[in-house]
């Protein structure tokens, strides 16, 4: 038997868009952010407002989101962080 090595087809199209999850944000996400973080003064709160007043996001965006949450006492941001997952909704690749 001959030894074959596969050869490359340097004319075939390689991928280079990575994959990027997006998230579709449900109103309640704002409002619940709202009631969690409202009596925060503006400049405070300012950055995550605009964040989530999107109808979606993208992974990254959703991450910082998160981290933004963090810098917060817990329980102002409880009732967020446990039900997050019921607030935004992952976009399936074809919908985009």
């Amino acid at each position: 038997m001959e030894n074959q090595t596969p050869q490359v087809n340097p004319n075939q199209k390689v991928e280079t868009a990575a994959y990027t999850p997006e998230y579709r944000v449900k109103p309640e996400f704002k409002q619940s952010v709202l009631k969690a973080l409202g009596h925060r003064p503006f400049n405070e709160i300012a950055g995550i407002i605009n964040a989530i007043n999107v109808p979606k996001i993208d992974h990254q965006t959703l991450t910082q989101i998160i981290n933004v949450l963090g810098q917060f006492p817990y329980n102002n941001i409880e009732t967020v962080i446990t039900n997050v997952n019921s607030y935004i909704e992952l976009i399936a690749d074809d919908e985009n």
